[in-house]
């Protein structure tokens, strides 16, 4: 009787505990040659990989997620078709805007227990950007006025622009905030 209790009480854990993402261990380090890679790209090659795909390959360096990886494609998705993909996946759920303090707060909570959360941006032409929220600290931005996550960001028209752990800020200037999105994967 006590064995079956037990066996019981271990499925209902392993059943009801939510599967938390596992963040690769060495993501930082990764992200690093990520970005030497992208700051070169232009200049040798790349094996296929277009220096306007490392936004969306951010998101399976840091977190193992190959969500925005299109196998019929065999390439990483466009900030444009991330955009779409979040909008209509139901593994991604909107957060908020990047205006709001407690969806900024939730993205680096999220980050830090291994769940991916990005930001995107996209304009009226069709054009964006997107970051990777990652494991860090919320920090006091002057620009923006709030504390803001960490973020990892490659800028595929202006690369020397592009970082690996800043303030979600130095993204997206503050007069873009209104129309900065959050998502968050769903585990």
């Amino acid at each position: 009787m006590r064995g079956l209790a037990l066996t019981t009480l271990l499925i209902t854990l392993f059943f009801s505990t939510p599967f938390a993402q596992k963040i690769n261990r060495n993501w930082n380090q990764d992200l690093q040659a990520d970005m030497s890679a992208f700051k070169d790209c232009a200049n040798v090659s790349d094996n296929g990989l277009s220096c306007n795909q490392y936004p969306g390959k951010s998101l399976s360096t840091v977190y193992g997620l190959k969500d925005f990886y299109s196998a019929s494609k065999k390439r990483y998705l466009s900030v444009v078709e991330i955009s779409e993909y979040l909008k209509t996946n139901a593994k991604w759920e909107e957060l908020g805007h990047a205006y709001e303090p407690d969806v900024l707060q939730t993205a680096q909570e999220r980050a830090n227990k291994n769940r991916a959360s990005v930001a995107i941006y996209i304009n009226e032409e069709g054009e964006g950007h997107m970051v990777v929220i990652v494991p860090g600290e919320l920090k006091p931005s002057g620009s923006w006025g709030l504390k803001v996550p960490a973020s990892t960001s490659f800028f595929a028209k202006s690369p020397e622009k592009s970082y690996l752990t800043r303030g979600l800020s130095y993204a997206f200037p503050k007069n873009l905030i209104k129309n900065v999105f959050l998502y968050g994967r769903k585990y």
